[in-house]
C-alpha cells in the first residue's frame, strides 16, 4: 500500500519474480470507498495474477481487464466471502468505485 500517494487507483505488478498488488492512498482514503470497494479492488487486481488468458497485449503475464474482473467477482470474493455474501460485497463494491468514476 502506498499512502503518501493520492492517486486514487491500484494497481497489479511483477517485482523480480514476485506478484505484488498496490492500493494508492487517493482510494483507501476515499470517503466513498468502504470496505466493499477495496474488497473488488482487491479482487481485480489480484484477478490480474490468477484470472489467466485471455491476458494484456503489452504485459502478457497479466489478466486482462475483463478477466480481472470476472475472476475477482466469481472467484477472489467467493472464496473470501462466500457466494451470497460475495454478491453483495460485488454489488457495493462496483456502486461505491463508480461513485467516483473508475468503473462505467
Amino acid at each position: 500500500m502506498n499512502l503518501g500517494v493520492n492517486l486514487a487507483n491500484a494497481q497489479a505488478f511483477l517485482d523480480s519474480d514476485k506478484r505484488r498488488v498496490r492500493l494508492y492512498g487517493g482510494l483507501v482514503r476515499h470517503r466513498k470507498i468502504g470496505m466493499a470497494g477495496l474488497a473488488v479492488t482487491l479482487a481485480h487486481e489480484t484477478g490480474h495474477h490468477l484470472g489467466g488468458a485471455p491476458h494484456l497485449e503489452f504485459y502478457h503475464w497479466l489478466s486482462s481487464e475483463d478477466r480481472a474482473t470476472e475472476w475477482g467477482t466469481t472467484v477472489g470474493l467467493t472464496r473470501v466471502f462466500g457466494k451470497r455474501r460475495a454478491t453483495q460485497i460485488a454489488r457495493q463494491g462496483f456502486n461505491q468505485l463508480r461513485a467516483i468514476g473508475l468503473v462505467d
